[in-house]
Protein backbone atom coordinates (compact mmCIF):
# COMPACT_ATOMS: atom_id res chain seq x y z
CA UNK A 1 0.00 0.00 0.00
CA UNK A 2 0.77 3.25 -1.08
CA UNK A 3 1.84 5.75 1.80
CA UNK A 4 -0.20 9.36 1.48
CA UNK A 5 1.57 12.40 0.56
CA UNK A 6 0.99 15.15 2.85
CA UNK A 7 -0.18 18.73 0.78
CA UNK A 8 3.19 19.95 1.45
CA UNK A 9 5.05 17.29 -0.63
CA UNK A 10 1.93 17.20 -2.99
CA UNK A 11 2.85 20.50 -3.78
CA UNK A 12 6.66 20.09 -3.89
CA UNK A 13 5.87 17.24 -6.54
CA UNK A 14 3.74 19.29 -8.64
CA UNK A 15 5.60 22.23 -8.79
CA UNK A 16 8.51 20.29 -9.77
CA UNK A 17 6.79 18.92 -12.81
CA UNK A 18 4.75 22.23 -13.66
CA UNK A 19 7.07 25.05 -13.22
CA UNK A 20 9.49 24.14 -16.10
CA UNK A 21 5.96 23.84 -18.26
CA UNK A 22 4.37 27.58 -17.07
CA UNK A 23 8.27 28.86 -17.88
CA UNK A 24 8.64 27.51 -21.53
CA UNK A 25 4.98 28.77 -22.09
CA UNK A 26 5.68 32.36 -20.74
CA UNK A 27 8.76 32.30 -22.50
CA UNK A 28 8.09 31.37 -26.24
CA UNK A 29 4.64 33.33 -25.83
CA UNK A 30 5.54 36.42 -24.36
CA UNK A 31 6.84 39.48 -26.80
CA UNK A 32 9.46 41.78 -26.12
CA UNK A 33 7.65 45.71 -25.87
CA UNK A 34 9.64 48.98 -25.58
CA UNK A 35 8.55 52.49 -25.13
CA UNK A 36 9.67 55.73 -26.84
CA UNK A 37 9.64 58.46 -24.70
CA UNK A 38 8.67 61.91 -26.49
CA UNK A 39 9.89 65.21 -24.98
CA UNK A 40 8.45 67.81 -25.98
CA UNK A 41 10.36 72.02 -26.12
CA UNK A 42 8.98 72.69 -22.96
CA UNK A 43 9.08 69.49 -21.11
CA UNK A 44 5.85 67.93 -21.68
CA UNK A 45 6.53 63.73 -21.92
CA UNK A 46 4.57 61.25 -23.86
CA UNK A 47 5.26 57.42 -23.96
CA UNK A 48 4.45 55.30 -26.65
CA UNK A 49 4.30 51.88 -26.28
CA UNK A 50 5.77 49.80 -29.04
CA UNK A 51 6.80 46.59 -29.95
CA UNK A 52 10.32 46.39 -30.77
CA UNK A 53 10.28 43.93 -33.37
CA UNK A 54 7.88 45.87 -35.50
CA UNK A 55 9.91 49.00 -35.71
CA UNK A 56 11.92 49.36 -39.34
CA UNK A 57 12.70 53.15 -38.91
CA UNK A 58 11.90 55.80 -36.92
CA UNK A 59 11.94 59.31 -38.36
CA UNK A 60 11.17 63.08 -37.66
CA UNK A 61 10.20 66.13 -39.68
CA UNK A 62 8.92 69.24 -38.72
CA UNK A 63 7.30 70.68 -41.80
CA UNK A 64 6.87 74.35 -39.92
CA UNK A 65 10.26 74.95 -39.78
CA UNK A 66 11.88 72.48 -42.27
CA UNK A 67 9.49 73.10 -44.95
CA UNK A 68 9.57 69.64 -46.11
CA UNK A 69 7.43 66.43 -45.56
CA UNK A 70 8.40 63.05 -46.16
CA UNK A 71 6.33 61.21 -48.20
CA UNK A 72 8.32 57.75 -48.73
CA UNK A 73 10.62 55.72 -50.60
CA UNK A 74 10.00 55.30 -54.36
CA UNK A 75 11.91 53.37 -56.98
CA UNK A 76 14.11 55.33 -59.52
CA UNK A 77 15.76 54.28 -63.31
CA UNK A 78 17.25 55.98 -66.38
CA UNK A 79 19.90 57.76 -67.14
CA UNK A 80 23.23 56.91 -64.57
CA UNK A 81 24.18 60.65 -64.44
CA UNK A 82 21.63 62.74 -65.70
CA UNK A 83 17.67 63.33 -65.69
CA UNK A 84 15.90 61.37 -68.52
CA UNK A 85 13.90 58.67 -67.47
CA UNK A 86 14.28 59.84 -64.11
CA UNK A 87 10.97 59.62 -61.29
CA UNK A 88 12.38 62.69 -60.46
CA UNK A 89 13.35 64.43 -64.24
CA UNK A 90 13.63 68.15 -63.68
CA UNK A 91 17.29 68.71 -61.96
CA UNK A 92 20.16 66.79 -60.42
CA UNK A 93 22.91 67.51 -58.52
CA UNK A 94 25.31 65.59 -56.87
CA UNK A 95 26.98 66.86 -53.81
CA UNK A 96 29.65 65.44 -50.79
CA UNK A 97 27.97 67.32 -48.43
CA UNK A 98 24.26 66.41 -48.93
CA UNK A 99 21.68 66.36 -46.51
CA UNK A 100 18.01 66.76 -46.56
CA UNK A 101 17.76 70.15 -46.09
CA UNK A 102 20.00 71.04 -48.72
CA UNK A 103 18.29 68.94 -51.59
CA UNK A 104 14.94 70.62 -50.57
CA UNK A 105 16.18 74.17 -50.52
CA UNK A 106 17.80 73.53 -53.74
CA UNK A 107 14.61 72.40 -55.06
CA UNK A 108 12.36 74.98 -53.67
CA UNK A 109 14.98 77.31 -55.32
CA UNK A 110 14.23 75.93 -58.95
CA UNK A 111 10.74 75.99 -58.51
CA UNK A 112 9.98 72.10 -58.35
CA UNK A 113 7.10 70.79 -56.46
CA UNK A 114 9.39 67.54 -54.98
CA UNK A 115 13.01 66.42 -53.86
CA UNK A 116 14.11 63.38 -53.64
CA UNK A 117 17.65 62.06 -52.09
CA UNK A 118 19.80 59.20 -53.50
CA UNK A 119 22.50 57.09 -52.95
CA UNK A 120 23.50 59.35 -50.20
CA UNK A 121 24.83 61.92 -52.26
CA UNK A 122 22.24 62.99 -55.20
CA UNK A 123 19.37 65.02 -55.01
CA UNK A 124 16.80 64.69 -57.81
CA UNK A 125 14.13 67.46 -58.23
CA UNK A 126 10.55 67.13 -59.79
CA UNK A 127 6.99 67.87 -59.97
CA UNK A 128 5.86 64.32 -60.31
CA UNK A 129 7.31 61.37 -59.05
CA UNK A 130 6.08 57.46 -58.07
CA UNK A 131 5.74 56.35 -61.66
CA UNK A 132 8.00 52.95 -60.66
CA UNK A 133 6.84 52.20 -57.41
CA UNK A 134 7.54 52.13 -53.70
CA UNK A 135 10.95 51.19 -52.76
CA UNK A 136 11.83 49.13 -50.06
CA UNK A 137 15.91 50.46 -49.94
CA UNK A 138 15.92 53.93 -48.79
CA UNK A 139 18.53 53.14 -46.20
CA UNK A 140 21.44 54.99 -46.86
CA UNK A 141 22.64 57.92 -44.60
CA UNK A 142 23.64 60.88 -45.97
CA UNK A 143 26.80 62.22 -47.16
CA UNK A 144 26.63 66.12 -45.11
CA UNK A 145 24.45 64.43 -41.86
CA UNK A 146 24.34 60.86 -40.93
CA UNK A 147 21.65 61.28 -38.80
CA UNK A 148 19.29 61.90 -42.16
CA UNK A 149 18.68 58.76 -44.80
CA UNK A 150 19.69 60.06 -48.37
CA UNK A 151 17.56 57.43 -50.57
CA UNK A 152 19.78 54.00 -51.72
CA UNK A 153 20.67 52.46 -54.52
CA UNK A 154 18.07 53.46 -57.45
CA UNK A 155 15.63 54.44 -54.63
CA UNK A 156 14.73 57.70 -53.83
CA UNK A 157 13.91 59.61 -50.38
CA UNK A 158 11.05 62.07 -51.91
CA UNK A 159 9.58 64.86 -49.95
CA UNK A 160 7.48 67.50 -50.87
CA UNK A 161 8.56 70.92 -50.56
CA UNK A 162 5.57 73.52 -51.08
Amino acid sequence: MRKALSNKQLMEKCMKWIMPLILMTFISTSVVFSEMIVTTEDGRTFRLPISSGDVKKIEYTDKAQSGHQYLGCFKDQGDPVGTAGRDLSGFVMNKPNMTTELCAATCRDRGFAYAGTQYSSWCFCGNSYGKSGTAENCNMKCAGNTNQICGGPWANSVYSIK
